[in-house]
């Protein structure tokens, strides 16, 4: 009377559900870093005010150059090293990205 769904369909639909949840828990870990280091700059969730760069103007291919800013400077923009981990700064890219246009 029920089909049975075989278990690889569900090893995979559980996969990226953990996958999405992980997502989630690093955008979220993105944007506390974000609005704790870079928002009086840089705008309140990502909103721009003009006084510096755009960060929703970042394209996918563009993370090393985000990397570079954020750990050496850039302009008026002091060097995040030693101040942000990897791992913060990571979750800042995620965070910006998933509020890109694309």
């Amino acid at each position: 009377m029920f089909n049975r769904v075989p278990a690889s369909i569900l090893i995979g639909v559980l996969m990226i559900a953990t996958a999405m949840a992980q997502d989630r828990a690093k955008i979220e870990a993105g944007a506390e870093v974000y609005e704790m280091h870079c928002a009086t700059c840089h705008g309140e969730r990502l909103r721009n005010t003009g006084a510096a760069f755009d960060l929703l103007q970042l394209k996918p291919n563009e993370r090393a150059r985000f990397e570079e800013a954020v750990n050496d400077g850039k302009g008026q923009m002091p060097p995040w090293a030693g101040v942000l981990s990897a791992e913060e700064i990571d979750q800042i890219w995620t965070y910006i990205r998933s509020r890109a246009d694309g």
